[in-house]
């Protein structure tokens, strides 16, 4: 089988090279998978620096499932590049990113993309399962509840319909992600950063579990809505996203004490004493922020990184930091006046269009 040599000497030199212990099953976004063998192949994780026994283990006994989680990761870490591209952290997380500075601050950005990566597996393996694409699931659980109506009822209005179909299999995700993800960290569950860690993985699995819509489909003749059955489906993984960066801007800071979290609540008007009074542990306040993404260090300074030639968008002023942009004019080609053409064609022109770009200096 063939091994990406490369590749694995830089995994190997970032975790050797790290001050500090990493989360190393983020490691597995870097794991060779262009031969048509490694997904399949125990080997995968062998190459992998940093992961405990049990990860290796499950990675032994479930490679297909690995196959998955890898790819909901990747997608993770492209879907929180992509969220963060016009803001000044650009969730810079490709080599040497993953595991360094800034993630080994315990921020808001650490947070997000805890979550988000958390959440990223479940994705991914939930859809697998409703595809029939791993062995192991199947569609997931028929909800259950009065919004439903039966097949054989008679005053039906167009609002009615059966649970049916193949809905994602969220808990299977969750299940099998928690496992794996939170191995590292479960290890350690007296750490304030471990148990930080912990509680976002779990604010981004509970938030796509409950973010999951109904789609539902008409069945009859000639497109009549004679019965309708539907499913529960998991939102596009970029709309999910969106949904958790304004958890992101609404982080709660916390602090520790004798390995316990606490959250600083704000006093209520006209009342006065000390601000340890207003702090609770998240136990204590657990309705409040089972939901809620948590920090323990202010971010670092972004401004402090290169952000030469970096493009800037339409927010040149806050990623450049001050130093300034330069902007770049160039004509593009792009379809226009696009038409539908019966039966079944959609025609275009091609039109001129002249593009800025902007760049930090």
């Amino acid at each position: 089988m063939h091994i990406n040599t490369s590749g694995l000497l830089a995994l190997i030199c970032l975790h050797v090279c790290l001050p500090t212990p990493v989360n190393s099953w983020w490691l597995l976004s870097k794991a060779d998978t262009s031969s048509p063998n490694s997904a399949s192949s125990p080997i995968l994780c062998k190459n992998v620096p940093g992961l405990t026994p049990q990860q290796k283990r499950m990675c032994h006994e479930n490679p297909n499932v690995i196959k998955y989680l890898i790819s909901g990761l990747r997608s993770a870490l492209h879907t929180c590049e992509y969220t963060f591209q016009r803001e000044a952290w650009n969730c810079t997380l490709t080599l040497p990113g993953v595991g360094t500075s800034p993630l080994q601050i315990a921020s808001r950005e650490s947070a997000y993309v805890y979550a988000i990566s958390a959440a990223g597996v479940s994705h991914s393996l939930a859809r697998a399962c409703s595809k029939g694409l791993i062995d192991d699931c199947g569609c997931g659980e028929t909800p259950q509840g009065s919004d439903s109506v039966s097949i054989s009822s008679r005053s039906r209005s167009p609002s009615d319909f059966v649970w049916a179909g193949c809905s994602d299999n969220v808990k299977f995700g969750n299940s099998f992600g928690r496992k794996f993800v939170d191995q590292y960290d479960r290890q350690h569950a007296t750490e304030p950063r471990s148990q930080m860690n912990l509680h976002n993985n779990r604010v981004g699995r509970r938030l796509l579990a409950n973010a999951m819509n109904r789609e539902c489909k008409c069945h009859g003749v000639s497109g009549s809505c004679v019965t309708k059955t539907c499913w529960k489906v998991m939102p596009k993984f970029d709309e999910f996203a969106a949904r958790l960066h304004e958890k992101y801007q609404l982080a709660k800071l916390v602090t520790n004490n004798d390995q316990k979290l606490f959250v600083r609540s704000t006093p209520s008007a006209g009342l006065s004493g000390r601000t340890e009074r207003y702090v609770k542990t998240l136990e204590a306040s657990s309705k409040q922020m089972r939901n809620e993404l948590i920090y323990l260090d202010a971010s670092p300074n972004y401004c402090a990184i290169d952000v030469k030639d970096r493009e800037c968008g339409e927010n040149c002023q806050n990623i450049c930091c001050g130093r300034g942009w330069r902007t770049t004019r160039e004509i593009v080609d792009e379809p226009c006046h696009c038409q539908f053409v019966w039966c079944c064609e959609v025609k275009c022109k091609t039109c001129k269009k002249l593009v800025e770009r902007n760049f930090c200096l």
